[in-house]
C-alpha cells in the first residue's frame, strides 16, 4: 500500500509485531481515496457543467495472507477462476435478484479477483481464500481449483478462509467431501448459532485433513474491528 508517496507493508507489519512469519498475495489493487474533509476534490468543468472527482492519495491491493510461527515452503499465491461476459450470475429460474443477469451487465465487482495463498509448514499443506460473494458457479469453480491446489500434496492439510457460503451448499460439496469441517468435527452442524461468523451468517471456515479437532470456535470477543470474527481451532496430528 502507498499514502502521499509512503510504502505500507501491512503483512510485514503484522509478522513483525507477532514474531511471526507472512506469506501475502493479492490479485487486486484499488485507489485510496481522499477523506471528504481533507483536501478539495478536483473539480472538472465542461459542457454539461462542473463535477467533482475524489482525489486518489495512494494505491493498495488485497487479498490473502498466512501468518505461521515456522516459514512456509514452496509458497504460491494462485488466481482463481472468474466469470466469463456471457456466464450468468445465477440461473434464470433461481430466486435471486440477478437472475438471468449477465456478468457483462452486472456492477464490476461482482467479479472480484480471488486468490488462494498457501505453502507448507512442518510437512503440513496450508492454504487460505477468499471466495467471490455473488455468483455460486463461479464460487464452485473457485473451490475446485482451490481443492485442486491443495490436493497437490497428500498428507495432513489445513484450509482456511472467508468462503462467502455455509459449508452445506452444493459449491462447497468439493471441499466437504475432501475435508473434515472443524465445527462439525467437535458436534457443531450447520446452521447452529455457534458457527455465525458475519452477522447471522456462517461463511468462515476450516477445514483439515488428517487432523484431530480439539476444539473450533468463533471468538466473538474479539470486537469489531472487523464485520468478521475469526475462528480459533485446535488440532492434534492424526
Amino acid at each position: 500500500m502507498t499514502v502521499d508517496g509512503a510504502v505500507h507493508d501491512q503483512p510485514a507489519e503484522l509478522a513483525r509485531m507477532t514474531g511471526l512469519h507472512a506469506r501475502y498475495g493479492a490479485v487486486h489493487s484499488f485507489p485510496l481515496i481522499e477523506p471528504e474533509d481533507d483536501r478539495p476534490s478536483r473539480v472538472h468543468r465542461g459542457p454539461g457543467g462542473s463535477s467533482a472527482t475524489p482525489l486518489a492519495r495512494g494505491s493498495a491491493m488485497w487479498g490473502n495472507a498466512i501468518l505461521t510461527r515456522e516459514p512456509i515452503e514452496g509458497g504460491y499465491t494462485l488466481g482463481l477462476p472468474r466469470a466469463a461476459d456471457d456466464d450468468l450470475v445465477e440461473p434464470a429460474d433461481a430466486a435471486h435478484e440477478l437472475a438471468g443477469v449477465r456478468y457483462a451487465d452486472a456492477e464490476p465487482g461482482h467479479r472480484e479477483p480471488r486468490c488462494v495463498v498457501g505453502g507448507t509448514v512442518g510437512g503440513v499443506a496450508v492454504a487460505t481464500t477468499h471466495l467471490t460473494y455473488i455468483g455460486r458457479e463461479q464460487r464452485r469453480r473457485q473451490a475446485e481449483a482451490m481443492l485442486a491446489v491443495v490436493s497437490r500434496q497428500d498428507g495432513p492439510a489445513i484450509v482456511t478462509g472467508d468462503l462467502n457460503a455455509p459449508i452445506d451448499t452444493s459449491e462447497l460439496a468439493v471441499l466437504r467431501d475432501g475435508f473434515d469441517d472443524a465445527f462439525v468435527a467437535v458436534g457443531i452442524p450447520e446452521g447452529d448459532d455457534r458457527r455465525r461468523s458475519c452477522g447471522p451468517w456462517s461463511i468462515d471456515h476450516i477445514l483439515v485433513r488428517g487432523f484431530e479437532v480439539i476444539s473450533c470456535r468463533v471468538a466473538r470477543e474479539a470486537g469489531d474491528l472487523s464485520d468478521h470474527w475469526p475462528i480459533v481451532a485446535d488440532l492434534r496430528r492424526g
